[in-house]
């Protein structure tokens, strides 16, 4: 058989040749194309479940969030592990697909087996976001010299501006940003006052959410028009709270200001507003033009250097590797051919 393959390999040596030169050609496009990871993603497909229960022990989460939560995930096909902790006011729950399984198609099945499950009444669980562990390659810290801008404003540019933006990037998960007070306006309440007028706290809170909403209403005919009618409640500024009305009695009503003080909440001390995501560093440049004066939005770490980097020493040190093994190949194969070889006989 391997006298034949050398006949014909003689004999049609055009042949071999073009055979030779197609495949050589054919391994230079696949090497081209060959898809390269600097950082390859290792992690399991998995699906991870977050309840919170505020003020909660972690016994009672246990009891009452977790198990149920593990009972009904059983059975899910391709799981291979369930793994699951209860904190303070915390249940994470995390499921274990096999390597070859689909990670939407898993996703789908968690979300199926969700509404199944009954829990306390106000605890919702949540899956967590869709995101590989290396997927995080990306730090940026929110900063402004303008005294204007403290820390409750950053964090509002940061929560309706950059993080909307950066989710329009293709392939962005989640944006996870930490630091900084949010906005909240707060009303604090006199105790004596309360009692001389016989209100509760609830009471309090029940008007305030009364008299922060929009009304619809019908329509007025007018000639071939149609004017719609409506009542704007909504608030939208710090005197509207103070103007809200608790009741009236005898023609005279009782306000906001009246038993509470009202303002926005405490700020805080932070200069720097960090959050990690992944996107693309155009986007950042794109957006800060959208920035208030003297604001910027500064990158602290980035992985692109070392990933370009990874790829620039994989791509040249692969050639290398290729000669080397091709050497240590045709050397070995030149080596049993010469041990092949028959001695010749010397006779007198």
């Amino acid at each position: 058989m391997i006298r034949a393959a050398v006949d014909f390999a003689l004999n049609k040596r055009l042949l071999v040749l073009a055979g030779a030169l197609l495949l050589f050609g054919w391994g230079i496009v696949a090497f081209h194309r060959l898809p390269v990871e600097a950082y390859p993603d290792v992690a399991d497909n998995y699906v991870e479940i977050i309840t919170q229960w505020p003020g909660i022990s972690a016994e009672q989460i246990e009891q009452q969030v977790t198990i149920p939560l593990e009972i009904v995930m059983n059975g899910i096909p391709e799981v291979v592990h369930l793994r699951s902790f209860s904190l303070f006011g915390l249940s994470d729950l995390k499921l274990i697909f096999e390597d070859g399984s689909d990670n939407a198609w898993n996703r789908e099945r968690v979300l199926e087996r969700l509404s199944q499950v009954t829990l306390p009444p106000g605890v919702n669980p949540q899956m967590g976001t869709d995101w590989s562990p290396v997927g995080q390659i990306y730090f940026f810290t929110l900063h402004s010299t303008n005294p204007a801008y403290d820390p409750m404003e950053l964090k509002s540019i940061e929560d309706w501006v950059i993080e909307k933006n950066f989710k329009a990037v293709p392939n962005i998960v989640d944006v996870a940003s930490f630091g900084g007070p949010t906005r909240e306006y707060q009303v604090r309440l006199d105790p004596n006052k309360l009692v001389a007028y016989g209100l509760s706290l609830s009471q309090i809170e029940q008007q305030l959410i009364n008299n922060n909403a929009n009304a619809g209403g019908s329509f007025i005919e007018e000639g071939l028009q149609q004017i719609n009618v409506r009542s704007i409640g909504l608030v939208d500024h710090t005197k509207d709270i103070a103007e809200t009305v608790i009741y009236t009695k005898n023609g005279t009503p009782l306000r906001i200001k009246d038993i509470a003080v009202w303002n926005k909440a405490r700020k805080s001390a932070l200069d720097k507003l960090p959050g990690p995501f992944t996107a693309k560093t155009e986007k950042l440049s794109t957006m800060t033009m959208l920035f208030p004066a003297s604001s910027c939005c500064a990158r602290e770490q980035s992985r692109t250097r070392r990933c370009k980097e990874s790829k620039r020493r994989l791509k040249s040190s692969t050639p290398v590797s290729c000669r080397r093994v091709s050497r240590w190949f045709l050397s070995s194969i030149a080596a049993i051919w010469c041990t092949s070889l028959p001695t010749p006989c010397c006779t007198t």
